[in-house]
């Protein structure tokens, strides 16, 4: 698989911004193994997944494994290599970052899924691909065989202890929830149809279903979600899980208050994730970029109501994905919000 050629957005030994100026060759790997990382930074299965790829990263590294991440945009925010850069020193990746735009690589190694890593073998050839966040044992296993065929004490590192975030013990949340349509699985509920690039005054008749969302106010459909057009626009989304993040960006220059609420009242610090804000006026998000906010984060996993009333115009949201009660201690090692790096 040599034919893997990309631009760097974002490399952890560079000083200031690379921006898709210097290339990037497999073939320069060659004699080690990597493991290609198909990511997107609003991607939760992705993020979730940082932890464990950082831990083999430290381990295996030294004897001569390599990652390169490839981040192919989900939403139309994700096709922006300035985005890419900012979420890889956010989440302080220590691998080189390609940004694929055009979706070049994504298509070239099959790729249908995020997060999708390929492992490659010291003579440039795909031995295992793995889709979603499960299988991580197996993956390890197999860094670990062909590492040892060079570098047999890598045996000695002990490997990872297994563990399965799907268990059913863990809980089975709501599926991912997309605002638009553009994955055929659009959650609006509405009787009211949501219009491209135009502008519809949403009138709420009941309460939405588990996964589905029903828009208040004035909303404007736009490529990949919904923006608010009007102040107090607001989205109330029923869900079960134990965790709720939101991917958020603006159609403004300025950033927007969204105050938040479950089951019909302000978040408290027992259910409030990491990206939320207090005030005399109760619990609320600054959207001042796009990306993905942590929401929600209950004490334990149950159904709910959440409802995001936008203060002002300008908030596009694109999509609600959740977290059961195995997938809450990822936070702190991988994300960095906004209000944690400065």
């Amino acid at each position: 698989m040599g034919k893997f050629v990309g631009h760097l957005v974002f490399h952890p030994m560079s000083f200031g911004s690379i921006r898709a100026h210097i290339p990037h060759h497999l073939k320069d790997y060659r004699g080690h193994v990597v493991l290609i990382d198909f990511w997107e930074y609003t991607c939760i299965n992705c993020i979730r997944d940082f932890a464990i790829v950082k831990r083999w990263y430290a381990k295996y590294h030294p004897y001569g494994f390599d990652v390169i991440g490839v981040h192919y945009g989900e939403f139309a925010i994700g096709h922006n290599t300035k985005n890419v850069e900012t979420a890889a020193k956010r989440f302080r990746l220590p691998w080189p970052v390609v940004s694929d735009v055009n979706g070049t690589f994504w298509t070239e190694y099959n790729t249908q899924a995020w997060p999708t890593r390929d492992l490659i073998s010291p003579d440039g050839e795909i031995v295992m691909q793995v889709e979603g966040e499960r299988y991580s044992e197996l993956m390890e296993q197999k860094i670990r065989e062909l590492l040892a065929k060079s570098h047999p004490e890598v045996m000695k590192i002990p490997p990872e202890p297994p563990e399965d975030t799907f268990n059913p013990e863990c809980g089975v949340s709501t599926q991912e929830t997309y605002i638009g349509p553009q994955y055929g699985r659009g959650a609006v509920e509405n009787k009211q149809r949501m219009q491209r690039d135009e502008v519809v005054d949403f009138h709420p008749d009941r309460t939405p279903t588990d996964g589905g969302v029903i828009l208040s106010s004035k909303w404007k459909g736009g490529t990949d979600g919904a923006i608010s057009a009007a102040r107090g626009a607001s989205a109330d989304l029923q869900y079960h899980a134990r965790s709720v993040y939101a991917v958020l960006s603006l159609d403004t220059k300025k950033p927007v208050r969204v105050d938040v609420t479950q089951d019909g009242k302000p978040l408290d610090a027992a259910d409030a994730g990491l990206d939320i804000k207090f005030d005399t006026n109760g619990s609320y998000l600054e959207v001042n970029e796009p990306r993905m906010y942590f929401v929600i984060k209950n004490p334990e996993f149950g159904s709910h109501l959440l409802s995001l009333s936008a203060e002002d115009h300008g908030v596009d949201l694109h999509s609600y994905t959740f977290g059961n009660n195995c997938q809450q201690d990822f936070e702190k090692s991988v994300v960095f919000t906004a209000n944690q790096d400065k």
